[in-house]
């Protein structure tokens, strides 16, 4: 039994649907750690080191460049700048994303740890299937589970259940290698500072973009110290809500046991012989 199409493809278009969304949220309702714990500066975490001003976290020198020093208080930035500033700084940390997004029959619970050197796990989550995908140095994993059983009519063998199809990562959308850059870079057009409000009760300042067809994302920066994000929400066909935390953190995120991977040829032959 041969799939449709090509596995490595399937695995890339549906990791790729998953953020090539119109923006991205943090769930409301949760507690965001406290960004004045261990650091004036920018978002701490329990038993964590905040980073210092303009720095990186502790461990980070080698993996990511430092965030400039801001020229300027977050109150005196424009839109652009705070997300310009926002996105330097997420790309200087490690963090979480926790939420969800779509409505009815499509809606899923999203989860997204990207680690000190850039790798990441997500975990999508809907009623008919759980896709795991994991990024780790520029190679992609995906839990054959979610690749096979987005195919009408296909099961998965015994011998492939628990495992990992590995493709390259140069395939999936950018925004699941840097959610911030993706939505909020510098090619996402003119970004609408609005008045200062409060999640949670912190004090943040909304920055949202407009997309052609009218949806809109929100992300919601620190308005004392550096403006790290915390929350990021969007409108339109498929919505999203996402919480951003522990900043900081130590995500590992580390590839499959090689006995648990499968290329795309060994995958192939496994279905056939499940179907012959």
């Amino acid at each position: 039994m041969r799939l449709p199409r090509s596995v490595a493809t399937a695995a890339a278009v549906t990791a790729a649907a998953v953020l090539a969304l119109g923006g991205l949220t943090a769930c409301a309702g949760d507690d965001v750690d406290d960004p004045t714990v261990d650091s004036k500066s920018g978002p701490g975490r329990p038993g964590g080191t905040g980073p210092a001003p303009g720095g990186v976290l502790p461990g980070q020198e080698t993996a990511n460049p430092a965030a400039p020093p801001p020229a300027k208080p977050p109150a005196e930035m424009s839109g652009r700048e705070l997300a310009d500033r926002a996105v330097q700084l997420m790309a200087a940390t490690s963090y979480r994303l926790t939420g969800q997004f779509g409505t009815g029959a499509d809606a899923a619970t999203l989860s997204i740890e990207v680690g000190k050197l850039r790798d990441v796990r997500q975990i999508v989550t809907r009623a008919d299937v759980k896709q795991e995908l994991i990024r780790v140095g520029g190679v992609v994993y995906t839990n054959v589970e979610s690749v096979i059983g987005s195919t009408p009519g296909v099961t998965v063998p015994a011998n492939l259940r628990g495992t990992y199809l590995k493709t390259d990562g140069q395939q999936l959308d950018p925004k699941l290698v840097d959610p911030f850059a993706g939505s909020f870079g510098a090619d996402a057009g003119e970004v609408v500072k609005g008045q200062q409000t409060q999640i949670d009760g912190k004090g943040v300042w909304p920055l949202t973009i407009k997309s052609a067809d009218g949806a809109t994302t929100t992300m919601y920066v620190m308005a004392a110290g550096d403006p790290y994000p915390i929350r990021l929400t969007g409108t339109g066909a498929d919505p999203v809500d996402l919480k951003v935390s522990d900043f900081g953190a130590e995500v590992g995120v580390a590839a499959p046991p090689a006995e648990r991977i499968v290329d795309e040829a060994t995958l192939q032959q496994r279905m056939a012989a499940a179907g012959g």
